[in-house]
Formats: C-alpha cells, structure tokens, sequence
C-alpha cells in the first residue's frame, strides 16, 4: 500500500500526467486564484474520492474557500487521492472511521454543496433544517440525484447540471462508455470482439455503453421498459429483447439504470452459465449482490474485484467491482469528460454564490455551458489536441 505520503505522490503525478494532456483546471485554477470567488465561505463536497477529484480541489482551494469533502461512495474512494487532500490540510471524511460521514461534513456549517447522488444536500435539508435556511445554494450532479431535489423542497437554490447539454453528451456517453471497457478488459483480460452483450438501460449511459461495446465488435443487445427508448435503440441498429430473454444467451451484462434491483437473483438463476454481471450506474444496489451471496454454494474471490458465485441448483456468475460503478471504482477511462464536469460544478458553485435565486431546482444556465466548452477547447488547443 506504501505510506500516506508515497500515496499522496502517487496522486501528485497521476494529476500532473493529466494536467499535461488537458489543463482544463489549471486554466480555471488561475482564474478562480485572481477572483477569489469563494472567499470567507466553506464548500462541502460530497463526490466520488478519486484523482480527477483531487485535481479539481486543488484548482478551488484558490478561489478562497475553505473546502471539505465526504465520500459520495466509500466503494469508490482511492486512498492515493485522499492521502494528497489531506496532506493539503483538507478534512475528508470517507466513513473509514466508523463515523457518518455526512454529519462529519455537515459539523463544518458549508455554506455551499457540490453534491454527486444529493445524499449530502438532502441530510441538510432533513436534519438540520437552521443551517438549510442559511445555506447559500448547492449543485447536483448525478440524475439519481436530481429526481430528488423536488421531493425535498429545498430552501435554497439547487443548481441542476446532470440535464443540461454537456453532462449526457460528454460525460455520460463518452466518458463512462469508454471506461466500463476498459475497466473489464483490465479486471478479466477478455477479448471483447465477439462477446454476446446485453445493456439494461438506453439512457445517455447506456447509449454510449452500447456504442463503444459495438465499435470493439461486440454483439450488443438492449434492455429497456421505455417505449420510446426501446423503439430509439432499435433505430440504432440494436435488437430489443426482454430482459428474461437475453440474460440466457448473452456472456456479459451492464446495468445503466440508475434504479435499485435491476437484477436481482430471480433474475440470474435463468442465466447463461458464465456470466458476467456489471453496474455502470451511479449507485451500488443496480445488482442485487447481497443475494447472490445469499444463495451461492459457493463464492470464490478470482482477484481483485472479481468475485464469481455458484448459485444452489444454478449457474455461475461472477460480478465485477462489487456491483458498484465500475468506472469509478477503477478510475478507468479518460479523464476529459469528468473533468470538463467537474469544471461546470466548479462555474456552477460561482454562479450560484453569487447570484439571486429562489428556492429549488434550476438547470444550469447555458452561459455556463458555453464556458465550460470554450475553456476545455482551449485546453485541447494548448495541449495540441
């Protein structure tokens, strides 16, 4: 594992590797360093504790903020990233302590959140309703996220920037359609070329799930309940089966739903003996592995985040990354699309610290939008891309 400094080096030079290739934050570092936008206030980040995360705080502790970060999910927190935050003198808190994370985060009083699944900004909301009246705003990231922004009935403004132009189209599409192949092809070794593929979901993820499987020459089928989305991805060129269908002839399986239980075990016993099961959605419970566990004669742990249960009477299946998002997990994949994210969630707690908005959600202002674009074309352009 190496000490805690030998890991904050280690992310020191990962940052630097992609800082080299795309320095979309740096350019946005040196901006914030001369306006200060954050001065006197404190940021709580509640994101997935990665390199492309550290890279991004490095850029924000210069607009002048106090910031601290809790682990949107403990499954997917690098401790290389959160050796160098705290070697900055930052607090992140990553539940390891036994602690609730959240209310550790919540002690600081922020007065601003950047939040990745809503979990951090909802405890406010819920449970400490004196400091939700004073809070200045928050951002959200993730569509799991946004659909509970109304419910909550926030008493600030929630800055919605999972709807708009970039995060579907980037992020969602290229970046984790990319980086789920490359995260299977590192944990496996399998040659995709010829594998029989089912994507449960035809969402932004799912799309690019299906588009970058296909371009490796894979044989990509699609899963999905919406009539409208079903129909798009026959358009596509996918056939459609129903779930119960696919799952006895396909080899390999990924989630992009964003729902719990997306498959569960009444679902696997009818599977095609083999098969290989993972989540490229935002939470962990997509596939249902506590009753796999439940229902193995045997599990055996083949390396590292690769575990294959024996179900009584049933075939083999083995999930990648404990079901949770892949992606993520690994920190596979480029880089770009999650950084030019994490710049539009940096423009967006600007623009929300100083702006006049009422209570609940607001989709992120396509000014932002366009910002955010120019200033990673300028990176591309200054890194010869």
């Amino acid at each position: 594992m190496g000490t805690n400094d030998e890991r904050a080096m280690d992310a020191e030079r990962e940052i630097a590797r992609i800082n080299s290739f795309f320095p979309l934050l740096p350019i946005l570092g040196n901006r914030w360093a001369a306006s200060r936008p954050w001065e006197g206030k404190t940021i709580a980040l509640n994101v997935h504790l990665t390199s492309f995360t550290a890279a991004m705080v490095k850029e924000m502790v210069l607009g002048g903020g106090e910031v601290v970060l809790s682990a949107a999910n403990p499954a997917t927190t690098d401790s290389r990233a959160v050796s160098l935050l705290r070697s900055m003198g930052l607090h992140v808190y990553t539940g390891g302590d036994g602690a609730d994370r959240h209310e550790q985060v919540i002690a600081h009083e922020p007065d601003l959140i950047g939040d990745v699944g809503f979990e951090l900004t909802e405890r406010v909301v819920k449970k400490h309703p004196k400091l939700a009246k004073k809070l200045i705003g928050a951002v959200e990231a993730t569509r799991s996220g946004v659909v509970r922004i109304d419910p909550t009935k926030p008493p600030f403004p929630v800055v919605n920037i999972n709807d708009g132009r970039l995060k579907a189209a980037v992020e969602n599409r290229h970046g984790v359609g990319e980086a789920i192949w490359q995260a299977v092809q590192l944990l496996t070794g399998m040659h995709l070329s010829g594998r029989r593929l089912a994507v449960v979901g035809y969402g932004p993820v799912g799309k690019g799930l299906a588009a970058y499987a296909r371009a490796a020459g894979m044989s990509v089928e699609v899963i999905e309940r919406d009539p409208v989305k079903r129909l798009l991805a026959h358009y596509d060129g996918f056939p459609t089966p129903s779930l119960e269908d696919a799952i006895q002839r396909v080899g390999v399986l990924v989630t992009a739903t964003g729902m719990p239980n997306s498959i569960t075990l009444e679902h696997v016993v009818r599977a095609r003996d083999g098969l290989v099961l993972v989540n490229a959605g935002h939470g962990g419970n997509e596939i249902d592995v506590t009753s796999f566990m439940d229902a193995s004669a045997q599990i055996d742990h083949i390396a590292d985040q690769v575990v294959c249960y024996r179900l009584h009477g049933g075939p083999r299946v083995t999930v990648l990354g404990g079901g949770h998002p892949l992606n993520i997990v690994l920190n596979s994949g480029s880089p770009e699309p999650v950084l030019l994210q994490f710049a539009l969630m940096g423009l967006a707690l600007d623009w929300v610290s100083h702006s006049e908005l009422k209570p609940g959600e607001h989709m992120v202002p396509r000014a932002l939008e366009d910002q955010a674009a120019t200033l990673a074309l300028q990176a591309l352009d200054q890194a010869g891309g």
